[in-house]
């Protein structure tokens, strides 16, 4: 039933009384009040037993049928049988109430007409309410479900170009310390491991994307030994906050490739900070700074972060790219909101 019809009836037998009692102006105000009062007993009494019908009882039997004429074939059969039902108690309630000449046939039909008259369109109304709600479900479920294929597309895309750098950072250390190429091979291991489970995984916490961020820069570090110097600032209250994974991994690595591409040592910082309603997520060179190095990438991983970032947030969550603080090097930042949820 639709949720109006609760303002509607004690408003409709008022608005009705002047058809009903068609010498309603010409008799006296105190019965005219109880011809009304006549008026709104069977009408309440109808209305709040279809109410209490259509919102405790009949959805549970509706759902039980399969075909749109049974399920209208029980609309008549309801909407005929309460004011058949009723129409004689409520008739002999008010011979007690307002002695006079009733007609119960004429009164049982009127009750039976009036009950057609508000209950059919109310019916109608709800359908086309309820059809317009599961269009508008079915088109958030099409919505969400080509977002998530979005960003599967997006991530399966991210992965292959991270663990080929990998596999590449590996192979030159075997012949140079292979004791540390094997170290090096498990923490590439558990690199793997987290590239393809990131495929599956809409969201991580910030811990978890540090974790593997540490085991990359550990893999750098031994491919470059001192010529590398990486640090990692985590703030603690952003630790179970959720980002998308990989989210951080490849700014590290650019970071790296732009900041150490013909240099002969270059600085990595990391910095998560908590920022009240968002967390900062950081990843600063000491390099030539934006689209000034001399390592030609495709920039898809920016793009990348960049559509992920705008699929599950919208407006919430940004990625920028500017000069370091210090005036020499490259500072991405990422913005990711604690509070505002995934769109």
């Amino acid at each position: 039933m639709p949720r109006e019809m609760l303002w509607l009836y004690p408003i409709v037998p008022l608005a009705a009384a002047p058809l009903l009692v068609g010498d309603l102006f010409s008799l006296s105000l105190d019965r005219a009040l109880l011809r009304i009062a006549g008026i709104y007993l069977p009408f309440l009494s109808f209305s709040f037993t279809f109410h209490a019908l259509y919102v405790w009882v009949l959805p549970k039997v509706v759902t039980r049928l399969r075909t749109p004429l049974s399920r209208g074939a029980l609309h008549v059969a309801v909407i005929t049988a309460v004011p058949l039902l009723l129409a004689p108690p409520i008739l002999a309630f008010k011979e007690t109430l307002f002695p006079g000449q009733h007609k119960p046939l004429k009164f049982t039909l009127e009750c039976v007409i009036i009950s057609w008259l508000y209950m059919f369109p109310a019916l109608i109304v709800q359908r086309l309410r309820n059809e317009a709600q599961t269009i508008e479900r079915m088109a958030q479920l099409e919505r969400q479900a080509a977002l998530e294929a979005q960003l599967e597309a997006l991530q399966s895309r991210t992965n292959p170009h991270f663990l080929f750098n990998t596999i590449n950072t590996v192979a030159s250390l075997i012949p140079e310390d292979p004791a540390l190429a094997e170290r090096t091979l498990e923490r590439m291991a558990d690199l793997f491991r987290y590239a393809l489970d990131s495929s599956k995984t809409r969201l991580v916490t910030i811990r978890r994307e540090v974790e593997i961020v540490r085991d990359y820069l550990a893999i750098q570090s031994a491919r470059f030994g001192s010529r590398l110097c990486a640090e990692v600032e985590f703030d603690e209250r952003a630790a179970d906050v959720l980002v998308p994974p990989l989210i951080l991994q490849p700014l590290v690595e650019n970071a790296i490739l732009h900041g150490m591409a013909h240099r002969s040592r270059g600085s990595v910082l990391v910095r998560i900070r908590h920022e009240g309603h968002h967390v900062s997520l950081e990843v600063q060179d000491d390099g030539p700074g934006p689209f000034a190095s001399e390592h030609r990438g495709s920039q898809t991983s920016v793009d990348d972060i960049r559509e992920r970032l705008h699929l599950l947030y919208g407006e919430h969550g940004a990625i920028s790219l500017s000069a370091a603080p210090a005036g020499a090097g490259c500072l991405a930042r990422v913005a990711i909101p604690v509070e505002s949820g995934v769109t």
